[in-house]
């Protein structure tokens, strides 16, 4: 659907009362999920990993993993978000849905082959105040992605900020901030480091101790083509629709809005310009109240993931990430995300080590942060994880 020429927004409202009331009443229903993808091939797998900017030979590469104690291609932990986000919209017509977070528990390793089933529930739901949104609420999803055996994958609790957008009353009001351009010298730089990224690979972290740093990854100058090599392996928002599919979900939210996805309000697949079209475009990302074109939020939890897995290394378990996203990275920001071991418990098998992580933009500012819960368990050969579930090897 082409925006170029009408990037102001059919709607523009502020939370009121009933409107609050009504997505109040949404707790604990189920949600009417349109999952994206349904099994961990090798492509899936690796066009995601790719989104992300990760190479890891473990995700991408089937001569190397066939030859780990797994036996197989291996999927980035945050892989479950192409499935299904967690992102939610729903009530509150034209109050912008702008993600805020995940907090993932994982109990299995997803395999080449296996397939996955979402399911989820509308969590509760928070009303407050913000340094640049007068009045903004958060909605939750609570997430469960099952195996094709039915076992129990991971569960994610996932946040979603309802903030008005900017020509409403108590609008977004972010400054716009021009894109950073980075000199032929600091291009060099960023180039050095991301060649330099370390990648621990065979095994796990040994002698771990408080106190020990997590090395950054680093991303960016982030834009356009770092946005559609994502949405290529994750969608990103079940809105982002093709040619005459995209007319018939406009059609279908005034029509007959149950053939929809129900974690959007049907009026957000309705408007003539997309509402996720920010994270593309300038202008409307300035219309929403953002500082310009900002990155993708589940994205964003995925390169927390990147920095741990490419710390903790091939034999150890991601076993929990919580990640709170503070304020937006916007196009040309450059980021950094890395981490400070906070604590080591148990000694012998399955050591669980906490981590400590943010992520900071070229300007200093802090604009994302996260904890991480990683089990040493030898590639799934010792016993127990989460809730005493062994991952598989």
């Amino acid at each position: 659907m082409n925006t170029e020429s009408a990037l102001t927004f059919d709607l523009a409202a502020d939370i009121d009362g009933p409107g609050y009331a009504a997505v109040e009443a949404l707790e604990g229903s189920a949600i009417r999920v349109e999952q994206w993808n349904h099994e961990a091939t090798q492509d899936t797998i690796r066009h995601y990993a790719w989104g992300l900017g990760d190479d890891n030979p473990l995700f991408c590469d089937p001569g190397y993993a066939e030859a780990t104690p797994y036996r197989a291609l291996i999927a980035p932990p945050t892989f479950l978000y192409t499935a299904f986000d967690g992102a939610v919209g729903a009530g509150l017509p034209g109050v912008q849905p702008i993600y805020a977070g995940t907090d993932w528990r994982f109990h299995r390793r997803v395999r080449r082959g296996d397939r996955i089933r979402a399911t989820a529930a509308f969590g509760p739901v928070r009303r407050l105040r913000g340094g640049t949104a007068q009045d903004m609420v958060i909605q939750s999803a609570l997430c469960r992605y099952l195996d094709q055996d039915g076992r129990l994958i991971a569960e994610a609790d996932a946040r979603t900020f309802r903030v008005p957008r900017r020509r409403a009353s108590n609008g977004l009001a972010y400054q716009p901030r021009p894109a950073h351009r980075c000199t032929g010298a600091e291009l060099d730089d960023i180039r050095d480091e991301a060649a330099a990224e370390f990648r621990r690979g065979v095994g796990e972290p040994d002698g771990v101790q408080a106190g020990d740093t997590v090395p950054a990854v680093i991303k960016g100058p982030i834009g356009r083509i770092d946005m559609t090599a994502y949405y290529a392996g994750c969608p990103g928002s079940p809105g982002y629709k093709s040619c005459e599919l995209a007319w018939k979900y406009r059609m279908w939210a005034f029509a007959d809005p149950s053939r929809l996805p129900s974690n959007y309000d049907p009026s957000y697949f309705g408007e003539r310009v997309l509402p996720s079209i920010g994270h593309q475009d300038h202008d409307a990302a300035h219309e929403l109240g953002m500082p310009g074109a900002y990155n993708n939020g589940p994205q964003r939890v995925g390169w927390f993931a990147h920095c741990v897995t490419n710390w903790m290394g091939d034999g150890a378990f991601l076993a929990a990430l919580d990640v709170r996203l503070r304020r937006p990275e916007i196009f040309g920001d450059v980021i950094r995300i890395s981490g400070t071991v906070t604590g080591v418990e148990g000694d012998g098998d399955c050591t669980r080590v906490r981590v400590s992580l943010s992520a900071e933009n070229q300007l200093g500012e802090r604009t994302a942060d996260g904890v991480a819960e990683v089990v040493l368990d030898d590639y799934g050969r010792r016993a127990g994880a989460r809730g005493g579930t062994a991952p598989r090897p």
